[in-house]
């Protein structure tokens, strides 16, 4: 800092203020669409590590592909609020169709930009982000701690908007486990969460033959290994140095040569390199910038490639050792895992004479021919940058993958019924129900499609592997309920579509009793099916309502509920603060629930056997809850009715447990209740069924609840969502 900042930073925040204003394109020629690319971090600094390679080699094949969109490089400045293009400095300006991609990772000036990227995405701008890892936030104790508050506020800003592309599907699923958390959950629930391995620059070869000569780095006959990465704390260098210490203690000819820059925070890490007894002889450090060209050879000249990394969010030199056919040795986590597969030694070392044994167990491995051979499918730049483009550009948007249905009878081109689940890693549960759903369903020619709302445990595995019938579609992101069924409505060929959701299981044919039912009953005037479900226990839970607007029987009914959660919750928190009364735990009781047949307010949406016309489709706005009262509700007004039927026996599996436990207060930043909330207020204004003046009260009252100090941490980013409904 000088004496000229405060005026750099006036200055910066009046252009951030007219960039803001003027931020529409109005001289851009009609029909002309840009795709803005962030450059920042690369443009200011290239380290010609991980990322700044990823950035370059992504943006060269973008320029040369030919798309629809010109190509403008971007970056920010640092006193200066919005993005500036490359070429002439020019503040960016954007039109509906345009595309933001972040694909630099600027951790400090992004969460800067916040206004100007809220205004864009507000504008209609696609706004997406290529994520590299999730390392500062997971693994604290290997950052600065200003890099690791920085990437907190990073994700904070990045989860606002469209989408994000992570360099792995161990990242992908890393972003979806953190943003569904409670700590860092997503500002957009909606966010999809995609997927692009990144490429290699080298030619890709065949695995060195065993009798080939092996160069390394000094000549002689020992073995050479490559390590290729920044000198940082997670990278594992310390440890690996030490085993390597232990093994040239004993007498072995090994040589280490570790290729990577050294960062201001790398002090530990190159001082036990430079001051290892061994540096110049067998230990060699590459920390100057290195061409491809150059580091292939160093590949070729190596017997192995080990990476000794604690955490990584790709790996790429991994892949680049393996398209040079030499064999990896690498750290038993997820990213290598899922890179090398079956083709790499995996080691599990907690100190340094755990990692020198299975060094020396690999050697001996070695020297049998018996190590296993990379088998890593090596793809390129070009192919990165498809995927890419697939997710972010509407014209590379894939359809969806087609497959066979799942369908007991002829094959014919439509079937009876579209079975539809929707699943959100409940892979066991899902399990479960598409097996008693295959076994109890009988007589009916149907189909089943699982759409998977981005789910990061095994549960898109289980399908592929155990139930390659079923029509599988991968949303990458949680659309939340509505949104799930409706894309796989589009696929649906059934005269009707059964939703049924993925933790329940059949116990008799249920989808040809409904189908059944609804064929002899053409006089009744039928909108939507259900049954009388069952916990496991035998007792009957809720599968219904009697009111047509869903649980409050009225605005006023949920007017009046949330004004007493609000009164009690400030009452709790007097008692709390003022007292120092602990909170008290409070039971959610499940009611007694009487089987019933015949006609009623909606049928839940757990088991939700309807017609397949235009009228089964959900409104998406609905997040979650009141989708199907919303449905049910245009079903009723076009003269159609909702009943629940006798015969089909279904079990309801989750929340079969009669109560559960909570404290008074905190059990309102339950992420359910507050989605119950928002939709709850948004049906009742879609269907004009409170004044205005009734809702606006509500939601006071919501708001003040949410401001309460003892939960307000967990539920004011809900507010300005409650206020814009």
């Amino acid at each position: 800092m000088d004496i000229f900042t405060p005026f750099r930073v006036i200055r910066g925040n009046v252009g951030g203020l007219l960039n803001c204003i003027f931020i529409s394109d109005r001289k851009r020629p009609a029909g002309e669409r840009r795709l803005f690319v962030d450059i920042t971090e690369t443009r200011r600094q290239d380290m010609h590590t991980g990322v700044p390679r990823v950035t370059d080699s992504v943006l060269a094949e973008l320029h040369g592909m030919g798309l629809p969109y010109t190509i403008v490089e971007v970056y920010a400045r640092p006193h200066f609020e919005g993005f500036f293009t490359v070429s002439g400095s020019r503040p960016v300006r954007v039109v509906p169709g345009d595309v933001f991609f972040g694909l630099d990772l600027s951790k400090f000036l992004t969460q800067k930009n916040r206004p100007f990227l809220d205004r864009i995405h507000r504008l209609g701008v696609p706004v997406y982000f290529y994520v590299h890892d999730l390392i500062p936030i997971r693994y604290p104790e290997f950052c600065p701690k200003n890099v690791v508050r920085a990437f907190s506020r990073w994700l904070a800003t990045v989860s606002r908007y469209t989408g994000l592309i992570a360099n792995s599907r161990s990242t992908r699923n890393d972003f979806a486990a953190c943003l569904a958390g409670k700590e860092h959950r997503a500002y957009n629930e909606k966010i999809l969460i995609d997927f692009a391995y990144p490429g290699s620059s080298f030619v890709a070869r065949p695995p060195r033959k065993r009798e080939e000569p092996r160069g390394g780095r000094t000549g002689g006959g020992g073995l050479s290994f490559i390590a290729v990465g920044a000198m940082e704390k997670r990278k594992g260098y310390v440890q690996l140095l030490g085993a390597f210490d232990i093994l040239w203690g004993k007498g072995l000819d090994l040589r280490l040569t570790i290729v990577g820059p050294a960062y201001y925070w790398s002090g530990e890490v190159e001082e036990a390199v430079r001051a290892n007894s061994r540096y110049g002889r067998s230990l060699f450090w590459r920390g100057d910038y290195i061409s491809d060209g150059e580091l292939a050879a160093l590949y070729g000249e190596s017997d192995a490639y080990i990476s000794s990394s604690f955490a990584e969010g790709f790996g790429l030199p991994v892949v680049e050792a393996a398209s040079c056919g030499i064999p990896l040795i690498l750290r038993d986590i997820p990213v290598f895992r899922e890179l090398g597969g079956e083709g790499a030694f995996y080691f599990s070392a907690d100190s340094e004479q755990a990692l020198a044994s299975a060094l020396e167990e690999w050697i001996a491995r070695y020297a049998e021919g018996k190590v296993p051979l990379p088998g890593i499918k090596w793809r390129s730049w070009r192919n990165c940058a498809e995927d890419i483009c697939r997710t972010i550009l509407p014209d590379y948007t894939p359809s969806v993958p087609g497959g066979a249905c799942g369908r007991k009878g002829a094959g014919k081109a439509a079937c009876d019924v579209s079975v539809i689940i929707v699943n959100y890693n409940t892979c066991a549960l899902l399990h479960d129900c598409l097996v008693s759903l295959y076994e109890k369903t009988e007589e009916l020619d149907f189909e089943v499609i699982v759409s998977d709302n981005g789910s990061i445990d095994d549960s898109v595995d289980m399908v592929r592997k155990d139930f390659p019938q079923v029509l599988l579609l991968e949303n990458m992101a949680n659309l939340g309920f509505g949104a799930a069924n409706n894309r796989a409505l589009d696929r649906a060929s059934g005269k009707y579509v059964f939703y049924l959701n993925s933790d329940t299981l059949l116990l008799n044919n249920a989808v040809k009793i409904f189908f059944d039912y609804w064929e002899s009953h053409p006089e009744e005037k039928l909108g939507a099916l259900g049954c009388n479900l069952e916990w496991p226990d035998g007792r009957l839970c809720l599968s219904s309502g009697a009111s047509r607007t869903g649980r409050f029987g009225s605005a006023s009914d949920f007017r009046r509920n949330q004004r007493r959660l609000c009164l009690r919750s400030y009452k709790v928190a007097l008692r709390h603060y003022i007292f120092r009364k602990p909170l008290r735990p409070v039971e959610d009781q499940d009611p007694p629930v009487e089987k019933f047949v015949g006609q009623v307010g909606y049928v839940t949406g757990a088991d939700l056997f309807l017609l397949n016309d235009g009228n089964a489709r959900f409104d998406e706005d609905f997040f979650m809850y009141y989708e199907e009262v919303d449905l049910e509700y245009a079903l009723w007004e076009a003269g159609k009715r909702a009943c629940l039927i006798d015969g089909p026996r279904i079990v309801h599996l989750e929340g079969a447990s009669s109560s559960r436990g909570r404290y008074e207060v905190l059990d309102q930043t339950d992420f359910s209740k507050i989605q119950m909330t928002l939709s709850a207020i948004r049906f009742f204004k879609k269907h004009g069924l409170g004044g205005p003046l009734s809702l606006l009260v509500t939601k006071l009252y919501t708001a003040a609840l949410w401001l309460n100090p003892i939960i307000v941490r967990d539920t004011r980013r809900y507010i300005g969502r409650l206020l814009s409904i």
